[in-house]
């Protein structure tokens, strides 16, 4: 894991702030997302246009051109417990910080 964390920061993330967003679908769901990885890919790509739009909304400030991008690291669940979540490390020029990172 340490390696995967230096190889994007190092190459991959660009310099802007980052910030974490863990995600977990409620019960009902997550038996079906973890057996069909489409409907698990539809569904994250729903929670990231939401965070977009939500960090639109509330930064008018960026400008029309800021732009976000992110990286997500699925934890399986163990065992039978189906406690299934996302990582998501999201980088944007919304936060008006460019150039550090925090």
């Amino acid at each position: 894991m340490a390696e995967t964390a230096a190889h994007l920061i190092d190459h991959v993330v660009p310099s802007l702030p980052v910030r974490q967003w863990v995600i977990s679908f409620p019960k009902r769901l997550r038996y079906f997302l973890q057996r069909d990885p489409a409907a698990r890919s539809a569904a994250l790509r729903v929670v990231l246009r939401i965070i977009d739009q939500t960090l639109t909304c509330h930064s008018p400030e960026a400008g029309p051109t800021a732009c976000l991008g992110a990286v997500a690291f699925i934890h399986p669940s163990v065992g039978a417990s189906l406690n299934e979540h996302t990582h998501f490390l999201i980088f944007s020029d919304r936060w008006g910080l460019r150039g550090r990172r925090g």
